[in-house]
């Protein structure tokens, strides 16, 4: 059985206003593995930057005397 194109109309906006369907499990995990990258991101950074800090205070210190 094939499609007649006379059956559905050139002016028709059908398919322009179907909603597209993403499914709850792909955008927890999305939301998930996104939390992921942030959280290792910060165990990353956040010991180089209080490193930083430290090193920025000891070297204050040491200029002043």
């Amino acid at each position: 059985m094939s499609i007649d194109p006379e059956v559905i109309p050139p002016s028709s906006s059908a398919g322009k206003n179907a909603v597209s369907f993403v499914p709850k499990w792909a955008i927890y995990g999305a939301v998930g593995l996104g939390v992921l990258v942030v959280v290792g991101i910060l165990k990353a950074l956040l010991p180089l930057i209080l490193m930083g800090l430290l090193i920025g205070f000891i070297w204050k210190q040491a200029k002043t005397y």
